[in-house]
Protein backbone atom coordinates (compact mmCIF):
# COMPACT_ATOMS: atom_id res chain seq x y z
CA UNK A 1 0.00 0.00 0.00
CA UNK A 2 1.15 3.54 -0.74
CA UNK A 3 1.71 5.91 2.17
CA UNK A 4 -0.66 8.82 2.82
CA UNK A 5 2.07 11.22 1.74
CA UNK A 6 2.55 9.38 -1.56
CA UNK A 7 -1.21 9.37 -2.17
CA UNK A 8 -1.44 13.09 -1.37
CA UNK A 9 1.33 13.76 -3.88
CA UNK A 10 -0.54 11.78 -6.54
CA UNK A 11 -3.83 13.58 -5.85
CA UNK A 12 -2.17 17.00 -5.85
CA UNK A 13 -0.66 16.19 -9.23
CA UNK A 14 -3.99 15.05 -10.63
CA UNK A 15 -5.65 18.29 -9.55
CA UNK A 16 -3.30 20.41 -11.63
CA UNK A 17 -5.18 22.04 -14.51
CA UNK A 18 -3.00 20.45 -17.18
CA UNK A 19 -4.10 17.00 -15.96
CA UNK A 20 -7.64 17.76 -17.14
CA UNK A 21 -6.05 17.86 -20.58
CA UNK A 22 -8.35 20.34 -22.33
CA UNK A 23 -11.41 18.11 -21.87
CA UNK A 24 -14.84 19.66 -22.60
CA UNK A 25 -15.92 20.09 -18.95
CA UNK A 26 -12.57 21.37 -17.73
CA UNK A 27 -13.19 24.11 -15.15
CA UNK A 28 -16.54 22.71 -14.00
CA UNK A 29 -16.78 21.39 -10.44
CA UNK A 30 -19.24 18.73 -9.26
CA UNK A 31 -20.03 17.76 -5.67
CA UNK A 32 -20.93 14.07 -5.64
CA UNK A 33 -22.93 13.85 -2.42
CA UNK A 34 -24.43 10.47 -3.28
CA UNK A 35 -23.93 6.76 -2.75
CA UNK A 36 -23.99 3.39 -4.54
CA UNK A 37 -24.50 3.56 -8.33
CA UNK A 38 -27.09 5.78 -10.05
CA UNK A 39 -26.08 9.29 -8.97
CA UNK A 40 -22.37 8.44 -8.57
CA UNK A 41 -22.34 7.04 -12.11
CA UNK A 42 -23.59 10.38 -13.45
CA UNK A 43 -20.77 12.09 -11.58
CA UNK A 44 -18.13 9.71 -12.93
CA UNK A 45 -19.32 10.35 -16.49
CA UNK A 46 -18.96 14.10 -15.95
CA UNK A 47 -15.50 13.41 -14.53
CA UNK A 48 -14.61 11.47 -17.65
CA UNK A 49 -15.33 14.67 -19.59
CA UNK A 50 -12.97 16.71 -17.41
CA UNK A 51 -15.15 18.02 -14.57
CA UNK A 52 -13.51 18.27 -11.13
CA UNK A 53 -15.44 15.72 -9.05
CA UNK A 54 -15.38 16.07 -5.26
CA UNK A 55 -16.75 12.84 -3.78
CA UNK A 56 -18.29 13.50 -0.34
CA UNK A 57 -18.76 10.64 2.13
CA UNK A 58 -19.81 10.25 5.75
CA UNK A 59 -16.59 9.63 7.74
CA UNK A 60 -18.28 6.87 9.76
CA UNK A 61 -20.39 5.32 6.98
CA UNK A 62 -18.50 5.00 3.66
CA UNK A 63 -20.31 4.63 0.37
CA UNK A 64 -21.87 1.14 0.35
CA UNK A 65 -20.43 0.57 -3.13
CA UNK A 66 -17.00 0.21 -1.53
CA UNK A 67 -18.24 -3.02 0.05
CA UNK A 68 -19.49 -4.65 -3.16
CA UNK A 69 -17.25 -7.69 -3.82
CA UNK A 70 -14.30 -5.98 -2.12
CA UNK A 71 -11.00 -7.86 -2.53
CA UNK A 72 -9.66 -7.23 0.97
CA UNK A 73 -6.49 -9.22 0.42
CA UNK A 74 -5.56 -6.90 -2.46
CA UNK A 75 -7.00 -3.70 -1.04
CA UNK A 76 -9.12 -3.22 -4.17
CA UNK A 77 -12.81 -2.20 -4.33
CA UNK A 78 -13.74 -3.40 -7.86
CA UNK A 79 -17.07 -1.60 -8.28
CA UNK A 80 -15.80 1.59 -6.71
CA UNK A 81 -12.68 1.41 -8.89
CA UNK A 82 -15.00 1.90 -11.85
CA UNK A 83 -17.79 4.17 -10.57
CA UNK A 84 -15.41 6.15 -8.33
CA UNK A 85 -12.97 6.92 -11.12
CA UNK A 86 -11.71 10.47 -11.65
CA UNK A 87 -13.10 11.53 -8.24
CA UNK A 88 -11.39 13.11 -5.24
CA UNK A 89 -12.87 11.58 -2.05
CA UNK A 90 -13.35 13.77 1.02
CA UNK A 91 -15.33 13.19 4.20
CA UNK A 92 -17.80 15.51 5.95
CA UNK A 93 -19.85 14.96 9.09
CA UNK A 94 -23.04 16.79 8.08
CA UNK A 95 -24.31 16.78 11.68
CA UNK A 96 -21.35 18.79 12.93
CA UNK A 97 -21.38 22.59 12.66
CA UNK A 98 -17.88 22.55 11.16
CA UNK A 99 -19.04 19.99 8.62
CA UNK A 100 -21.96 22.19 7.56
CA UNK A 101 -19.55 25.10 7.14
CA UNK A 102 -17.28 23.03 4.92
CA UNK A 103 -20.23 21.87 2.83
CA UNK A 104 -21.44 25.47 2.47
CA UNK A 105 -18.04 26.63 1.25
CA UNK A 106 -17.84 23.78 -1.27
CA UNK A 107 -21.31 24.66 -2.60
CA UNK A 108 -20.13 28.24 -3.19
CA UNK A 109 -17.23 27.00 -5.31
CA UNK A 110 -19.12 24.39 -7.36
CA UNK A 111 -21.28 24.20 -10.46
CA UNK A 112 -23.21 21.01 -9.70
CA UNK A 113 -24.45 19.15 -6.63
CA UNK A 114 -25.62 15.57 -7.08
CA UNK A 115 -27.47 13.87 -4.22
CA UNK A 116 -29.68 10.83 -3.73
CA UNK A 117 -30.89 11.11 -0.15
CA UNK A 118 -34.49 10.32 0.82
CA UNK A 119 -36.93 13.10 -0.08
CA UNK A 120 -36.74 15.71 2.67
CA UNK A 121 -33.41 14.52 4.12
CA UNK A 122 -31.43 17.46 2.73
CA UNK A 123 -33.97 19.85 4.26
CA UNK A 124 -33.50 18.26 7.67
CA UNK A 125 -29.75 18.78 7.38
CA UNK A 126 -30.37 22.47 6.79
CA UNK A 127 -29.72 22.37 3.05
CA UNK A 128 -33.08 22.66 1.34
CA UNK A 129 -33.15 23.40 -2.37
CA UNK A 130 -33.97 27.02 -1.61
CA UNK A 131 -31.05 27.29 0.82
CA UNK A 132 -28.58 25.76 -1.64
CA UNK A 133 -29.67 28.12 -4.42
CA UNK A 134 -29.39 31.01 -1.99
CA UNK A 135 -25.78 30.03 -1.26
CA UNK A 136 -25.03 29.62 -4.98
CA UNK A 137 -27.65 30.95 -7.45
CA UNK A 138 -25.84 29.24 -10.33
CA UNK A 139 -25.64 25.70 -8.98
CA UNK A 140 -27.32 22.77 -10.73
CA UNK A 141 -28.85 20.31 -8.25
CA UNK A 142 -29.35 16.76 -9.50
CA UNK A 143 -31.76 14.83 -7.27
CA UNK A 144 -31.97 11.07 -7.76
CA UNK A 145 -34.66 8.98 -6.08
CA UNK A 146 -36.55 5.77 -6.64
CA UNK A 147 -39.88 7.36 -7.50
CA UNK A 148 -39.16 11.08 -7.97
CA UNK A 149 -39.70 14.14 -5.80
CA UNK A 150 -43.47 14.14 -6.37
CA UNK A 151 -46.30 11.59 -6.43
CA UNK A 152 -47.74 9.25 -3.79
CA UNK A 153 -44.61 7.06 -3.70
CA UNK A 154 -42.09 9.89 -3.33
CA UNK A 155 -41.35 9.03 0.31
CA UNK A 156 -40.63 5.38 -0.38
CA UNK A 157 -36.99 4.25 -0.45
CA UNK A 158 -35.70 3.62 -3.94
CA UNK A 159 -33.49 0.74 -5.02
CA UNK A 160 -32.55 -0.34 -8.52
CA UNK A 161 -34.09 -3.79 -8.12
CA UNK A 162 -37.43 -2.26 -7.15
CA UNK A 163 -37.22 0.26 -9.99
CA UNK A 164 -36.56 -2.52 -12.51
CA UNK A 165 -39.67 -4.26 -11.24
CA UNK A 166 -41.79 -1.09 -11.17
CA UNK A 167 -40.73 0.02 -14.67
CA UNK A 168 -42.03 -3.15 -16.33
CA UNK A 169 -38.54 -4.37 -17.13
CA UNK A 170 -38.40 -7.40 -14.82
CA UNK A 171 -41.76 -8.67 -16.05
CA UNK A 172 -41.02 -8.35 -19.76
CA UNK A 173 -37.45 -9.57 -19.30
CA UNK A 174 -38.72 -12.82 -17.83
CA UNK A 175 -39.31 -16.29 -19.15
CA UNK A 176 -42.87 -17.37 -20.07
CA UNK A 177 -42.57 -20.39 -17.77
CA UNK A 178 -40.14 -19.27 -15.07
CA UNK A 179 -41.56 -15.80 -14.46
CA UNK A 180 -39.99 -12.32 -14.08
CA UNK A 181 -36.23 -11.94 -14.23
CA UNK A 182 -34.16 -9.07 -12.81
CA UNK A 183 -30.90 -8.12 -14.57
CA UNK A 184 -27.54 -9.35 -13.18
CA UNK A 185 -26.26 -5.81 -12.70
CA UNK A 186 -27.51 -2.37 -11.60
CA UNK A 187 -29.37 -1.64 -14.84
CA UNK A 188 -31.84 0.93 -13.49
CA UNK A 189 -29.05 2.76 -11.67
CA UNK A 190 -26.69 2.89 -14.64
CA UNK A 191 -29.48 3.95 -16.99
CA UNK A 192 -30.53 6.71 -14.60
CA UNK A 193 -26.92 7.85 -14.24
CA UNK A 194 -26.57 8.26 -17.99
CA UNK A 195 -29.80 10.27 -18.22
CA UNK A 196 -28.77 12.48 -15.29
CA UNK A 197 -25.36 13.21 -16.81
CA UNK A 198 -27.15 14.19 -20.04
CA UNK A 199 -29.57 16.49 -18.18
CA UNK A 200 -26.74 18.14 -16.23
CA UNK A 201 -24.78 18.70 -19.44
CA UNK A 202 -27.80 20.49 -20.94
CA UNK A 203 -28.26 22.62 -17.82
CA UNK A 204 -24.57 23.59 -17.87
CA UNK A 205 -25.09 25.36 -21.19
CA UNK A 206 -27.07 28.12 -19.41
CA UNK A 207 -25.18 28.10 -16.12
CA UNK A 208 -22.55 30.36 -14.57
CA UNK A 209 -21.15 29.45 -11.17
CA UNK A 210 -22.50 31.63 -8.39
CA UNK A 211 -24.30 33.93 -10.82
CA UNK A 212 -27.06 32.37 -12.90
CA UNK A 213 -28.54 29.17 -14.27
CA UNK A 214 -29.45 27.53 -10.98
CA UNK A 215 -31.51 24.45 -11.79
CA UNK A 216 -33.07 21.45 -10.08
CA UNK A 217 -33.13 18.13 -11.94
CA UNK A 218 -35.61 15.60 -10.55
CA UNK A 219 -34.92 12.10 -11.90
CA UNK A 220 -36.32 8.77 -10.77
CA UNK A 221 -34.88 5.30 -11.19
CA UNK A 222 -38.01 3.78 -12.70
CA UNK A 223 -38.76 6.41 -15.38
CA UNK A 224 -35.40 6.05 -17.11
CA UNK A 225 -36.13 2.36 -17.72
CA UNK A 226 -39.85 2.78 -18.41
CA UNK A 227 -38.95 5.01 -21.36
CA UNK A 228 -37.26 2.05 -23.03
CA UNK A 229 -40.63 0.32 -23.26
CA UNK A 230 -42.44 3.11 -25.09
CA UNK A 231 -43.40 0.91 -28.05
CA UNK A 232 -44.80 -1.82 -25.81
CA UNK A 233 -46.82 0.67 -23.77
CA UNK A 234 -48.25 2.50 -26.79
CA UNK A 235 -49.14 -0.84 -28.38
CA UNK A 236 -50.93 -1.93 -25.21
CA UNK A 237 -52.94 1.31 -25.03
CA UNK A 238 -54.03 0.98 -28.65
CA UNK A 239 -54.92 -2.72 -28.58
CA UNK A 240 -55.61 -3.57 -24.96
CA UNK A 241 -53.27 -6.54 -25.28
CA UNK A 242 -50.84 -6.68 -22.36
CA UNK A 243 -47.34 -7.63 -23.62
CA UNK A 244 -46.20 -10.88 -22.07
CA UNK A 245 -42.61 -12.09 -21.46
CA UNK A 246 -41.13 -14.09 -24.31
CA UNK A 247 -37.65 -14.89 -23.03
CA UNK A 248 -34.90 -14.37 -25.60
CA UNK A 249 -37.36 -13.51 -28.34
CA UNK A 250 -38.00 -10.12 -29.95
CA UNK A 251 -41.69 -9.25 -29.98
CA UNK A 252 -41.50 -7.55 -33.36
CA UNK A 253 -39.43 -10.06 -35.35
CA UNK A 254 -38.61 -13.75 -35.76
CA UNK A 255 -36.41 -15.66 -35.69
CA UNK A 256 -34.52 -13.99 -32.88
CA UNK A 257 -33.21 -16.08 -30.02
CA UNK A 258 -30.23 -17.85 -28.48
CA UNK A 259 -29.14 -21.25 -29.77
CA UNK A 260 -26.75 -23.85 -28.37
CA UNK A 261 -24.03 -25.31 -30.60
CA UNK A 262 -22.48 -28.78 -30.70
CA UNK A 263 -19.53 -27.64 -28.58
CA UNK A 264 -21.79 -26.25 -25.83
CA UNK A 265 -21.40 -22.62 -26.82
CA UNK A 266 -24.24 -20.18 -27.46
CA UNK A 267 -25.05 -18.07 -30.49
CA UNK A 268 -27.28 -14.98 -30.57
CA UNK A 269 -29.08 -14.87 -33.91
CA UNK A 270 -31.55 -12.38 -35.34
CA UNK A 271 -33.22 -12.32 -38.73
CA UNK A 272 -35.39 -9.22 -38.43
CA UNK A 273 -35.34 -8.68 -42.21
CA UNK A 274 -36.54 -11.06 -44.93
CA UNK A 275 -33.25 -11.60 -46.77
CA UNK A 276 -31.24 -12.84 -43.77
CA UNK A 277 -34.05 -15.26 -42.95
CA UNK A 278 -34.05 -16.63 -46.48
CA UNK A 279 -30.26 -16.99 -46.37
CA UNK A 280 -30.54 -18.87 -43.07
CA UNK A 281 -33.11 -21.28 -44.49
CA UNK A 282 -30.79 -22.02 -47.42
CA UNK A 283 -27.75 -22.46 -45.13
CA UNK A 284 -29.68 -24.95 -43.04
CA UNK A 285 -30.36 -26.96 -46.21
CA UNK A 286 -34.09 -26.28 -45.97
CA UNK A 287 -34.91 -23.69 -48.69
CA UNK A 288 -38.49 -24.97 -48.71
CA UNK A 289 -39.06 -23.12 -45.42
CA UNK A 290 -38.97 -19.84 -47.35
CA UNK A 291 -42.30 -20.64 -49.02
CA UNK A 292 -43.75 -22.46 -46.01
CA UNK A 293 -46.97 -20.65 -45.04
CA UNK A 294 -45.92 -20.76 -41.39
CA UNK A 295 -42.72 -18.81 -42.06
CA UNK A 296 -43.31 -16.89 -45.28
CA UNK A 297 -43.43 -13.39 -43.75
CA UNK A 298 -42.19 -11.87 -40.53
CA UNK A 299 -45.76 -11.85 -39.18
CA UNK A 300 -46.09 -15.56 -40.02
CA UNK A 301 -42.80 -16.33 -38.30
CA UNK A 302 -43.79 -14.41 -35.17
CA UNK A 303 -46.93 -16.54 -34.91
CA UNK A 304 -44.93 -19.74 -35.25
CA UNK A 305 -41.71 -18.68 -33.56
CA UNK A 306 -41.41 -21.68 -31.23
CA UNK A 307 -41.77 -24.20 -34.05
CA UNK A 308 -39.18 -22.26 -36.04
CA UNK A 309 -36.83 -22.08 -33.06
CA UNK A 310 -36.84 -25.87 -32.75
CA UNK A 311 -35.81 -26.17 -36.40
CA UNK A 312 -33.00 -23.62 -36.01
CA UNK A 313 -31.81 -25.19 -32.76
CA UNK A 314 -31.60 -28.61 -34.39
CA UNK A 315 -29.32 -27.14 -37.07
CA UNK A 316 -27.11 -25.44 -34.46
CA UNK A 317 -26.78 -28.73 -32.61
CA UNK A 318 -24.89 -30.18 -35.60
CA UNK A 319 -22.38 -27.31 -35.81
CA UNK A 320 -19.64 -25.86 -33.62
CA UNK A 321 -19.65 -22.21 -32.67
CA UNK A 322 -16.88 -21.55 -35.19
CA UNK A 323 -18.87 -23.32 -37.93
CA UNK A 324 -22.01 -21.28 -37.30
CA UNK A 325 -20.19 -17.96 -37.12
CA UNK A 326 -18.26 -18.66 -40.33
CA UNK A 327 -21.39 -19.67 -42.24
CA UNK A 328 -23.44 -16.73 -40.98
CA UNK A 329 -20.69 -14.23 -41.70
CA UNK A 330 -20.26 -15.55 -45.24
CA UNK A 331 -23.99 -15.54 -46.00
CA UNK A 332 -24.94 -12.21 -44.41
CA UNK A 333 -26.87 -13.66 -41.48
CA UNK A 334 -26.89 -11.59 -38.29
CA UNK A 335 -25.34 -13.81 -35.64
CA UNK A 336 -22.67 -13.50 -32.99
CA UNK A 337 -21.10 -15.30 -30.02
CA UNK A 338 -22.32 -14.91 -26.45
CA UNK A 339 -19.25 -13.96 -24.44
CA UNK A 340 -18.31 -14.50 -20.82
CA UNK A 341 -16.05 -12.09 -18.92
CA UNK A 342 -13.17 -14.52 -19.57
CA UNK A 343 -13.95 -14.45 -23.31
CA UNK A 344 -14.03 -10.65 -23.32
CA UNK A 345 -10.68 -10.46 -21.55
CA UNK A 346 -9.05 -12.39 -24.42
CA UNK A 347 -11.08 -10.95 -27.32
CA UNK A 348 -8.90 -9.41 -30.03
CA UNK A 349 -11.55 -6.93 -31.20
CA UNK A 350 -12.01 -5.53 -27.68
CA UNK A 351 -8.24 -5.15 -27.44
CA UNK A 352 -7.59 -3.55 -30.82
CA UNK A 353 -10.64 -1.28 -30.59
CA UNK A 354 -9.40 0.10 -27.27
CA UNK A 355 -12.37 -1.14 -25.27
CA UNK A 356 -10.11 -1.62 -22.24
CA UNK A 357 -8.35 1.01 -20.17
CA UNK A 358 -5.24 0.10 -18.23
CA UNK A 359 -4.28 2.13 -15.18
CA UNK A 360 -2.47 1.70 -11.91
CA UNK A 361 -4.44 1.78 -8.68
CA UNK A 362 -2.80 4.73 -6.88
CA UNK A 363 -3.35 3.27 -3.42
CA UNK A 364 -1.92 -0.23 -4.01
CA UNK A 365 0.20 0.00 -7.15
CA UNK A 366 -1.79 -2.85 -8.74
CA UNK A 367 -2.48 -2.50 -12.47
CA UNK A 368 -6.19 -2.52 -13.26
CA UNK A 369 -7.91 -3.32 -16.52
CA UNK A 370 -11.20 -1.37 -16.74
CA UNK A 371 -13.92 -1.02 -19.36
CA UNK A 372 -13.05 2.07 -21.38
CA UNK A 373 -15.38 5.00 -22.00
CA UNK A 374 -17.74 3.69 -24.72
CA UNK A 375 -17.52 6.57 -27.20
CA UNK A 376 -14.96 8.76 -28.90
CA UNK A 377 -15.17 12.13 -30.62
CA UNK A 378 -12.86 11.81 -33.58
CA UNK A 379 -10.22 14.51 -33.70
CA UNK A 380 -11.33 15.98 -30.38
CA UNK A 381 -10.47 15.42 -26.74
CA UNK A 382 -13.77 14.25 -25.31
CA UNK A 383 -13.30 11.93 -22.33
CA UNK A 384 -10.51 10.33 -20.35
CA UNK A 385 -10.15 7.94 -17.42
CA UNK A 386 -7.33 9.50 -15.42
CA UNK A 387 -7.37 7.19 -12.38
CA UNK A 388 -9.63 4.60 -10.70
CA UNK A 389 -11.64 5.09 -7.50
CA UNK A 390 -9.52 6.26 -4.56
CA UNK A 391 -9.73 5.30 -0.86
CA UNK A 392 -12.22 7.04 1.40
CA UNK A 393 -11.07 10.47 2.68
CA UNK A 394 -7.83 10.23 0.68
CA UNK A 395 -8.29 13.73 -0.82
CA UNK A 396 -9.16 15.55 2.43
CA UNK A 397 -5.83 17.32 2.86
CA UNK A 398 -5.35 18.26 -0.78
CA UNK A 399 -8.92 19.38 -1.56
CA UNK A 400 -9.52 21.27 1.68
CA UNK A 401 -6.09 22.83 1.42
CA UNK A 402 -6.53 23.88 -2.19
CA UNK A 403 -10.18 25.00 -2.18
CA UNK A 404 -10.69 26.19 1.39
CA UNK A 405 -7.16 27.19 2.37
CA UNK A 406 -6.96 24.76 5.30
CA UNK A 407 -3.55 23.79 6.59
CA UNK A 408 -2.66 20.14 7.11
CA UNK A 409 -2.81 20.85 10.83
CA UNK A 410 -6.36 22.19 10.61
CA UNK A 411 -7.47 19.19 8.55
CA UNK A 412 -6.08 16.92 11.24
CA UNK A 413 -7.90 18.92 13.95
CA UNK A 414 -11.18 18.60 12.03
CA UNK A 415 -10.57 14.88 11.70
CA UNK A 416 -9.94 14.49 15.43
CA UNK A 417 -13.07 16.53 16.20
CA UNK A 418 -15.16 14.21 14.04
CA UNK A 419 -16.10 16.96 11.56
CA UNK A 420 -14.54 15.13 8.62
Amino acid sequence: MRTREELNEFIAGQRQSNCFDGLPLQGKRVLDFSTVVAAPYAACMLGDAGADIIKIENPKVPDALRGWSTLKELGIEPYHSVVGRNKFPVTINMKADEGKEIFTELIKQSDVLIENMRVGAMDRLGFSTERILEINPGIIIGKVSGYGMTGPKNQQPGFGTLAEAYSGFSYLNGDPEKGPLSPPHALADLTTGIHLAYAISLAMMQQERGVKGGQVIDISLYEALFGYFGGEFVGYKLTGENPEPIGNELRSAAPRSVYKTKDDRYIALSCSAQKPWENLAKCMGQPELIEDERFKTNVDRIGNRYILNDIIQEWHSTKTEADVLEICSKEGITAGPILTMADIDEDEHYAERGSFHYCEDPATGIELKLPNIPFRLLGEKSTKIRFPGLPQASANEVVYGELLGYSANKVEQLREAGAI
